[in-house]
């Protein structure tokens, strides 16, 4: 069982010394970064995927709409 160091008389009524800060975590901020990357690179992914499907719903929307507008059907 280890003791508790020693304390100097001097030092008796002062605020402990602040505990050292923690040691960088490498993995939480490597998978932080890899976990970001991966929402970006899906939400690109779908964006595009998105846009696409949109335009060619409006596009064959429009074909349908001009053929029974000007009846060439």
């Amino acid at each position: 069982m280890r003791r508790p160091p020693m304390v100097r008389l001097e030092d008796f009524g002062k605020p402990p010394a602040p505990p050292p800060p923690a040691p960088f975590d490498v993995r939480s901020h490597v998978s932080f970064a890899v976990v970001a990357g991966l929402i970006l690179l899906m939400g690109s992914i779908g964006w595009d995927w998105a846009t696409e499907r949109a335009s060619t719903y409006w596009t064959r929307t429009a074909e349908i709409a001009d053929q029974g507008r000007f009846g060439t059907r």
